[in-house]
């Protein structure tokens, strides 16, 4: 058996692996998806991904993506830890935790200071055992049915994104002061992530105030089965302003009512303002047991405040992995 960092072409058996133990419906993996996800396309740049090697067969990996993470006041390289999968018939071997291992001293190594994970529940477990993760956020799910639905009056400074440009950049320096510790949600960002992901379709639109950009929501179309849900993946404006984050999430649930929805759910964390606007829309809480959790690799100065869950401010957006 053999650990070692990816080279290229390993890909090719990474998807074979995946497709052939587990086949994802909510997140099918494709290598057009794992360039995008994996490749120097990301802005924040190459992902660290690390490999098991049996016979000449890859039999298991883990990867991490990374991430520019605004802290208090300053811009680190964070990760997301993300597509760790062994081989069933080398499952229950510990082959994750020297794959794992091996994984977080190249993070260490390449001054990775902090990185995050939204496991599953063993994912959860074993992350938080054997590679000492620790909680950070357990989300509830927000939720709102069609039959609560309500449209609202049209709002005239909503426009369709089909570029996030220079504008992006000067809403992202203006707002960002508000939010101690977030994505950085600047334009090379927000065209990689959500226009640029080559096998799913978002809805991004932007709220203005004449010609000023106030804020930005983006929006999914997500069918299980017979059911069709609308998620509302990221939304960003200044922390204190309503009016605009209200006109988002107004238009947002149009273009849901109009599309047809059953259902529409949200996991947002850090913007109590967002939740008091969906509660006053008929949103309510669903208790869902799908955790945040964060490893400190590094020894920095922010390692003790990164854990207090209140100065983060997390979308769905902020995982690749999951949506």
């Amino acid at each position: 058996m053999k650990i070692r960092a990816y080279i290229k072409g390993d890909e090719e058996e990474i998807m074979e692996l995946d497709a052939r133990e587990l086949p994802s419906r909510w997140n099918p993996r494709t290598l057009e998806n794992w360039y995008w996800k994996f490749t120097d396309r990301n802005p924040a740049g190459h992902a660290f991904v690390w490999v098991a090697e049996h016979q000449d067969h890859l039999v298991g990996h883990f990867a991490a993506v990374p991430y520019k993470l605004k802290l208090f006041d300053e811009v680190v390289t964070a990760s997301h830890t993300i597509g760790a999968l062994v081989d069933k018939k080398f499952q229950n071997r510990g082959l994750l935790k020297f794959v794992g291992e091996k994984l977080m001293e190249d993070l260490e190594k390449n001054n990775i200071p902090y990185t995050w994970g939204f496991p599953n529940r063993l994912a959860h477990k074993f992350e938080n055992v054997v590679l000492k993760y620790n909680d950070l956020v357990n989300f509830d799910l927000w939720k709102i049915e069609k039959a609560a639905l309500k449209k609202n009056p049209p709002n005239p400074g909503i426009r369709p994104v089909t570029e996030f440009d220079n504008a992006f950049d000067e809403l992202w320096d203006t707002c960002s002061p508000d939010y101690e510790i977030a994505v950085v949600r600047n334009k090379i960002y927000l065209n990689w992530r959500y226009l640029q992901r080559p096998d799913w379709k978002y809805f991004p639109f932007a709220l203005y105030d004449g010609d000023a950009l106030k804020g930005y929501v983006v929006l999914k179309l997500y069918k299980e089965e017979e059911t069709l849900r609308g998620h509302i993946i990221d939304i960003f404006a200044r922390r204190d302003d309503e009016q605009t984050l209200s006109g988002l999430i107004d238009h947002s649930l149009n273009f849901f009512i109009d599309e047809g929805v059953d259902e529409i759910t949200v996991l947002i964390w850090g913007s109590p303002l967002v939740e008091k606007l969906f509660i006053d829309r008929g949103f309510f809480k669903e208790t869902i047991d799908r955790p945040l959790i964060l490893r400190i690799n590094l020894d920095h100065k922010y390692k003790d405040k990164i854990l207090d869950n209140s100065h983060w401010y997390f979308t769905m957006g902020d995982s690749t992995e999951i949506f």
